[in-house]
């Protein structure tokens, strides 16, 4: 290969993964090994979530450089598994390295000609499991599910498809999720409107630049680390802000009739079992609408289902709430390290469709409806309690990351 195709392709690998929501350290990472696979001297890469940075030096000793601007284009994570596994082919010998641009060619068109259909019926699938975690009937079920798919039909529908589009879109869906379900609750009377709007906005919690934003200060990259951060509080008050928008155009036309679910009546050994199979179906409908690899989707919600049965439980034996979503994200975030080695993909697949079941959607709603009717007191207090809940979740991340990681290290001695 000659450099200038070499840097076409280190170039390419470096976007895919940026672009479809994979780590900044993971881009550089992969393109280090295949220019140092390439046979590239002084190799050098540097990410950002918005450009990428490459330079080695050729054959001849002249010293070459490319800069390439990214632009996040939506969340694919099979794409970037499948870079991460043409790195290791080229690594090992199993990958010709005049078949590599090729090969980066197509995981970049992977999935490709998946319908429009294909992301609003994944919502569906992921809402309508949150309306059964939050207490919900059949009812709430199938219109949490319905509003949840509209928040993957109403992006596609805008002209645009720049940044400020896709936060825009993030927004108006959370319009739609709140004020339909509260229509629907002042017309006919029926249905638990929280559990509704809570489930339907579960689509849109950023649970993946959380993860990102974790991984990348873990590995000490805090510009990466803090512009995920960044990027995951906006689109949290872009949902936060869309569903008390809805609320207050609801209560402007007088439909402002809420109703909550009341306790569970049925057998605790019931609940559990409720309780996991509607949580690994959240997260399994999450891998999927997050494009994440089949075996990544069963495997992760399995893992959610399992971190939300432990936080589940310590709540039963009356275990402070904080304290239960540690354990169930840590258990949850050392399950997906494992799986990613066992099957050797890239653990934020599995991370995050084990960690999204746990966000506490519901809280984030309760918050957002207490302060629309004016409770300053009680809407701060429980959005108080819903960020510590998810600095829980954030914690329980680094310290999985952290333990897996150094019993790794040790195996290898």
């Amino acid at each position: 290969m000659t450099s200038t195709t070499c840097l076409k392709a280190l170039c390419l690998a470096g976007r895919i993964i940026l672009e479809n929501g994979g780590e900044t350290y993971r881009a550089e990472d992969t393109v280090l090994r295949m220019a140092c696979a390439l046979g590239l001297k002084d190799p050098n890469v540097f990410a950002v979530p918005s450009g990428l940075f490459i330079s080695f030096t050729d054959e001849t000793g002249e010293h070459r450089a490319s800069v390439r601007r990214v632009h996040l284009s939506g969340t694919h994570l099979s794409r970037v598994n499948r870079v991460n596994e043409i790195s290791r082919s080229l690594t090992t010998g199993h990958m010709k390295p005049e078949n590599l641009l090729d090969a980066l060619r197509e995981a970049g068109q992977l999935d490709e000609n998946r319908g429009g259909w294909y992301a609003p019926l994944m919502a569906f699938f992921t809402s309508a499991p949150f309306a059964v975690m939050f207490g919900g009937g059949p009812l709430e079920v199938l219109l949490g599910g319905l509003c949840g798919a509209l928040t993957q039909l109403i992006p596609r529908i805008l002209p645009a498809r720049d940044h400020s589009a896709v936060m825009g879109g993030t927004l108006l869906s959370s319009v739609f999720c709140a004020f339909i379900p509260l229509v629907f609750r002042a017309v006919t009377g029926l249905c638990a409107t929280e559990v509704v709007i809570a489930a339907s906005i579960m689509p849109l919690v950023p649970g993946l630049s959380m993860t990102n934003a974790v991984q990348d200060i873990l590995r000490g990259d805090m510009v990466s680390g803090v512009a995920h951060c960044a990027r995951a509080i906006m689109i949290a008050a872009m949902v936060a802000g869309g569903a008390l928008l809805g609320t207050h155009l609801a209560s402007s036309l007088g439909l402002m009739a809420q109703s909550v679910m009341g306790p569970s009546g049925l057998a605790l050994w019931l609940q559990a079992i409720i309780a996991f199979v509607s949580s690994y179906l959240a997260g399994a409908g999450f891998g999927a609408l997050l494009f994440a690899p089949r075996k990544a989707i069963n495997w992760g919600g399995f893992l959610g289902a399992v971190g939300c049965t432990i936080y589940w439980l310590c709540l039963q034996l009356g275990i402070s709430e904080t304290a239960g979503m540690f354990l169930g994200a840590l258990t949850a975030a050392i399950g997906a390290q494992i799986a990613a080695r066992r099957f050797k993909m890239i653990a934020t697949v599995f991370v995050t469709i084990a960690i999204l079941p746990m966000v506490p959607g519901l809280g984030l709603y309760r918050a957002m409806s207490a302060l629309a009717q004016g409770d300053l007191s009680s809407g701060g207090a429980i959005a108080a309690h819903t960020m510590a809940l998810i600095l829980m979740i954030a914690l329980g991340i680094a310290l999985g990351s952290t333990l897996s990681g150094i019993t790794h290290r040790k195996g290898k001695v």
